[in-house]
């Protein structure tokens, strides 16, 4: 899963990066040159480098940035490594799509999630599932057939579904219950393209 989160983290940077030039382009009246662009671009890397979600692609952005000294059109090579990772994309699978939206609801929002083991007590905030909901739900190319359940201990798990539905990749949640006893909820992860919203 390391590949996915260098993707993801490359992904990131390429588009943050000429992002960041091209709104520099937008707001200038005069015509920016290569050499100028580049600088503004490996000022942008540098301010990248530090940052933690970056440190499985560090060692790239130090390439990046000698190459933009050594005179080498830095928007030409990041359009061109976008590109590349756009592609890289393309080939993910659902179970790969599912591992990243755990990752980011994990790193940016602090929600864990666990395999459900009966006999351990569930925990207040962490997502669960279980193996045989994986193995049910995915077919044996990791594709979603059918809505994948996950459960949560929360006082308002619209929250969580909030977070799901605004991520932007391919799933979206609803919540099917909610016991008031504990404040489980039952959530269902549905592939984009095949959600019908339960009445």
């Amino acid at each position: 899963m390391s590949k996915l989160k260098y993707h993801q983290a490359f992904t990131e940077l390429t588009t943050l990066a000429l992002l960041h030039l091209y709104s520099y382009i937008d707001r200038t009246s005069q015509f920016v040159p290569m050499k100028k662009r580049n600088e503004r671009l490996n000022k942008f890397l540098k301010s990248q480098m530090a940052l933690p979600r970056n440190e499985i692609i560090k060692k790239d952005i130090k390439v990046l940035i000698a190459q933009g000294r050594k005179g080498m059109s830095l928007e030409k090579k990041l359009g061109e490594l976008h590109k590349v990772n756009c592609e890289y994309g393309e080939k993910f699978t659902d179970a790969d799509h599912l591992f990243v939206l755990l990752t980011y609801l994990y790193e940016a929002h602090g929600f864990e999630s666990m395999l459900d083991d009966p006999d351990i007590e569930r925990e207040k905030g962490i997502i669960y599932t279980d193996n045989e909901l994986i193995d049910s739900c995915f077919s044996d190319e990791h594709v979603l057939s059918r809505p994948l359940p996950i459960s949560i201990i929360m006082n308002e798990p619209e929250r969580l579904v909030d977070i799901i539905n605004g991520h932007g990749g391919i799933f979206v949640a609803e919540i099917v219950s909610i016991k008031p006893n504990d404040n489980c909820a039952t959530i269902l992860l549905h592939k984009v393209s095949n959600f019908k919203k339960i009445s």
